[in-house]
């Protein structure tokens, strides 16, 4: 199923169990002088190096296993690890010689059945294409920092059980794949609400959200689309104020969702037909007490 609202919608599961981002992003190579693969290396040496096409590839070559064995890879690795230790994900760094570093992220709980595993990949596959000329720069960047013969850059998304919920191949001439811009229209938003693609929205993004803490269930108030999360366990708010809660809310959820919104509402009406009125987010302690709502009008 290829709909931007899937991606939309998993995207804003993103932004609470991953807090860094809405969707896992690399991180370039640390800022250093690029690592020599001739240190110790007289003059004589390095010419006759050059002299042979096939030591000149093996020379470039050991240049991805120099900078794998270094301390800046290391440090990546770790950099982007403590990223993601609180949201259930590890995170690895490897190389396929000759010219290929993968970036391996693992759920560290299981997040795919097959209820929404194809929803899963799509939301990996359609968020990595939007990142593409980034996967592209890393790649410069890399061969700049460390003249090594990097074509690709994989990135690999696995569950907890090592089942691959998504993989692709980024190269210099990387063309994004062409969304599907097939499309069906409901009647209203309830119709929408009470469908099957709704459910396995509701599935994959609880799945995702699992970990977090926190779970959701969207439905329709009129022509109102409601976004209802509930953490699962209950919140020790002790001392705090409706208006500190408002507060911490409105500075650390409100502006992710309110980047998002006008895409929230163009894509339903151009995947369904449906012209919202609003969109309502609303956070719910363990017991049912609301903590928070805002109406996010069309911006």
């Amino acid at each position: 199923m290829k709909k931007k609202l899937l991606t939309l919608v998993l995207s804003l599961t993103l932004a609470f169990s991953l807090a860094a981002c809405g969707s896992p992003k690399t991180s370039g190579p640390v800022d250093r002088d690029p690592v020599s693969t001739t240190d110790n290396k007289t003059p004589e040496e390095s010419s006759a190096d050059n002299s042979s096409a096939e030591e000149s590839s093996e020379e470039s070559s050991s240049a991805l296993a120099a900078w794998y064995d270094s301390a800046d890879r290391k440090t990546l690795e770790d950099s982007i690890n403590k990223m993601f230790s609180s949201s259930g994900m590890n995170f690895s760094l490897s190389i396929e010689e000759p010219d290929t570093i993968i970036y391996t992220y693992q759920y560290t709980e299981t997040q795919s059945d097959d209820s929404n595993r194809e929803i899963l990949h799509e939301y990996f596959r359609t968020s990595l294409d939007e990142q593409y000329k980034t996967f592209i720069d890393e790649i410069q960047n890399f061969k700049n920092a460390y003249n090594m013969p990097l074509t690709t850059i994989r990135i690999s998304y696995l569950d907890a059980d090592g089942t691959d919920l998504c993989t692709m191949d980024f190269t210099e001439d990387y063309v994004p794949s062409t969304e599907d811009s097939s499309s069906q229209e409901y009647a209203s938003l309830e119709d929408w609400m009470n469908s099957d693609e709704q459910r396995m929205v509701v599935s994959a993004v609880n799945s995702q959200l699992e970990s977090s803490g926190i779970s959701i269930e969207f439905y329709a108030e009129g022509n109102v689309m409601v976004m209802d999360y509930t953490y699962t366990e209950q919140q020790d708010l002790e001392g705090l104020s409706q208006e500190d809660i408002a507060s911490v809310f409105d500075e650390q959820v409100a502006p992710t969702f309110s980047s998002l919104v006008s895409t929230l509402f163009d894509s339903f009406e151009s995947d369904y037909g449906l012209v919202l009125d609003d969109i309502k987010l609303i956070f719910r302690n363990a017991d049912g007490t609301e903590l928070y709502s805002k109406y996010f009008s069309e911006m």
